[in-house]
């Protein structure tokens, strides 16, 4: 049943406004007030709900004209029509009605299907123009919507042909994110602000809209030339906002020249400038010019001939080797993919993956690299070639497909090859946008046999966090970052920490992008495994590739030696000394499947076990309540002998100043006050035993003794 519309009847006499009920009753819902005070206080609690206001003029209290005053004053009132009811028919009443508001003017005695008539005609005008409204206003900003944006610029450039004109606009890098933090409602404030910054600046003749979510677009008069400054202003006047500190706008401006081409897409082309100076620090506004269309048309005839160029094998997989630096033998290779075009010859990767990865079609090239480069694995099997594996890229569109594990498994067996000769090479930037879909997946194909590589270690995302999360074997190094550690002096940089931190993590270590005899010669002096780059082997063909395979001396799996120290590293032993046996079995079960668990109930078992294990002791937790103290005579022993000096300690013990600033002064490295989860201990161990990879490498960070901090508490 749909409800009646609410009717306000303001009238002090009785009999009238028991006829105007009873007139509107059949149709409306009618609330009654006696005068002006009373129809305000009914406003309050009803508000829009009510339609339409019946007004008398002379009331006592408050009158009618006094009542209508306040109501068209009020926001939140303003837009309910009124008809105001009186017993005089004199135009200057009316005229006075109208002027303080009303909508129409009725006269004294009633007559019925007058009233129905013109209640009804002004509520249904109210509720078109609030329609029309709403259709050419966003109700957030109060700007124009889209689409009646783009029928006023429209309007406007067919009435001014002479007169020039920009589009200019503009596009919040990561706005969910502010969303996501700080709330909706606080991005919605922003979002009016900058609203509100539009009107201020475009100017009175200017036609602004809210674009899409995020986005604004504006049409100007041409009226100066653009520079950074007067956009790195209207930042700063957003980030003056609340919430808005770190908010980055991008703006993207399109000179009208051509006003055949739609509205729409010169609104697309603006923002399309807006986008290609993405992630460009400094970088404020982007035109579009002939430059930017001539690489849109590129990339739309890309575009047009990609999935006829994967049918007909236009794509070629290059293979560049990978050679162990110690003894220069090779030890696999990386499959690059080229594109071969009829007409337009060899592309180089860089000219269509960016836009490959852009438009999805990256994961159907991704499988046609791993089918090709698994039948050339098979070929060379056939021919009897040394098993040597092969690494191939794993894009970000990739993890999401669902299908991948099944995909990876059918190409492997289809050529009868095992896992671990296909190397998953997964960029390391990956695990920045989704860390635990992309833990999972990786967790499961190297559980399938596959050896994972993180690829591009050092590119600017890097974390300890994310390295030791990653179930990966091998550490490729970036080769920027490469050339940025190895043109540092040998006792700068943290290249040598990072392959001793690899090396502890039984990671192997690949350098890309050598390219001189000197950065080879730096990597072998701090002990990194392989290296791959165009000074030691360029990407070639595969028949060229074929060649170097047959007369190099037998290559070795550089997968098999990760396995290897992978296997090493579940025998690292964790040395739990708890008085508690409950303590330790909870220790255990958590962290049994990362580390040998060896346990003590007490300071004299503890030392036996560090002399028994000694150097397979990744790292210890020590009760600091110890039956006799014997815990702090652990850690005093540990500090006095220069054997057991480098095992990092975290001790434990209930929570408290004097215990945890003790145990620090005895030579812990952390301390872990009880209770606590299981996760947070495994930081802790994570932490200290980095810190100690990191003094090994460097060991004038600490020169105050064995001991992490020094033997201070901080």
């Amino acid at each position: 049943m749909i409800a009646k519309k609410k009717i306000l009847v303001v009238e002090d006499n009785t009999l009238n406004r028991m006829l105007l009920c009873q007139i509107l009753a059949n149709d409306y819902d009618v609330v009654e007030a006696e005068n002006g005070k009373q129809a305000l206080e009914i406003l309050e609690q009803e508000g829009e709900r009510i339609s339409l206001i019946l007004l008398d003029i002379v009331m006592p209290v408050m009158d009618g004209y006094t009542f209508l005053s306040i109501v068209k004053a009020s926001p939140s009132y303003s837009l309910i029509p009124v008809i105001v009811t009186t017993q005089s028919d004199s135009e200057l009443d009316e005229v006075a009605a109208l002027s303080h508001g009303a909508a129409d003017f009725v006269a004294k005695p009633y007559r019925p299907q007058i009233i129905l008539h013109r209640v009804a005609s002004i509520i249904h005008l109210r509720e078109t123009a609030a329609m029309i409204n709403l259709i050419q206003y966003d109700s957030l900003t109060g700007l124009y919507s889209k689409a009646f944006f783009y029928q006023r610029v429209k309007e406007t450039l067919l009435q001014r042909p002479d007169q020039e004109f920009d589009i200019i606009c503009s596009d919040i890098v990561n706005f969910k994110l502010i969303n996501d933090i700080f709330g909706v409602p606080a991005g919605d404030r922003i979002l009016c602000g900058i609203a509100d910054l539009y009107l201020t600046h475009s100017g009175s003749r200017a036609i602004c809209c809210r674009f899409n979510a995020d986005q604004f677009a504006c049409l100007l008069e041409r009226r100066w030339e653009y520079t950074d400054e007067m956009f790195q202003q209207a930042c700063a006047e957003i980030s003056a906002l609340p919430h808005a500190k770190n908010v980055v706008m991008k703006w993207g401006i399109y000179h009208v020249e051509n006003r055949n081409i739609p509205v729409e897409q010169m609104c697309d082309r603006a923002i399309l400038a807006a986008r290609t100076i993405k992630g460009q620090y400094g970088k404020y506004f982007a035109k579009y010019d002939d430059n930017l269309r001539n690489k849109l048309l590129w990339e739309q005839t890309v575009t047009n001939n990609m999935d006829a160029a994967l049918q007909e094998k236009q794509f070629e997989i290059y293979l560049q080797p990978k050679f162990r630096i110690k003894d220069n033998r090779l030890a696999g290779a990386e499959a690059l993919v080229r594109w071969k075009h009829p007409e337009w010859g060899m592309q180089s990767p860089a000219q269509f993956i960016p836009l490959f990865e852009r438009n999805g079609f990256i994961t159907k090239l991704d499988q046609y690299v791993w089918d090709r480069a698994c039948e050339v694995l098979q070929d060379w099997d056939r021919k009897g070639y040394p098993p040597i594996a092969v690494s191939v890229n794993v894009s970000r569109a990739d993890i999401y497909n669902a299908d991948l594990e099944d995909i990876l498994q059918r190409t492997i067996k289809k050529y009868e090859l095992p896992p671990a000769r296909l190397h998953l090479e997964i960029t390391e930037s990956a695990y920045t946008e989704t860390p635990k879909q992309i833990v999972d997946v990786v967790g499961h194909l190297r559980e399938l046999g596959f050896i994972i590589e993180m690829d591009d270690f050092g590119a600017g995302y890097s974390s300890l966090n994310m390295l030791n999360e990653m179930p990966v074997d091998i550490l490729k190094l970036d080769m920027k970052f490469i050339q940025s550690e190895t043109a540092k002096p040998a006792n700068q940089g943290i290249l040598r920490f990072i392959i001793s931190l690899a090396r502890w993590m039984s990671l192997s270590v690949v350098a890309e992008g050598v390219e001189t005899q000197e950065q080879l010669e730096r990597l072998r002096a701090i002990g990194c495994d392989f290296a791959q780059g165009y000074y030691i082997g360029k990407p070639m063909p595969v028949k060229d590739f074929e060649v170097l395979l047959q007369q190099s001396p037998p290559p070795l799996d550089c997968g098999e030696e990760s396995l290897h120290r992978a296997q090493e590293r579940q025998n690292q032993i964790l040395l739990l000394v708890d008085e508690d046996a409950g303590y330790r079995n909870e220790v255990r079960k958590a962290l049994g499947d990362r580390f040998q668990i060896v346990e003590a109930a007490d300071g004299r078992t503890a030392l036996a076990s560090i002399a028994v294990y000694d150097r397979r002791i990744a790292a210890a937790v020590l009760s600091m309540t110890l039956p006799e103290e014997s815990g702090f005579e652990v850690l005093e022993a540990l500090q006095r002998e220069k054997a057991f000096c480098r095992i990092p300690t975290v001790a434990t013990g209930p929570a408290g100043m004097q215990l945890e600033g003790k145990a620090f002064a005895a030579g812990a490295d952390d301390f872990a006050a009880k209770p606590h989860l299981q996760t947070s201990l495994l930081k802790r161990i994570q932490h200290v035993i980095y810190a100690s990879a990191f003094e090994e490498e460097m060991p004038d960070a600490a020169p105050d003794g064995c001991g992490l901090l020094g033997g201070q508490n901080s």
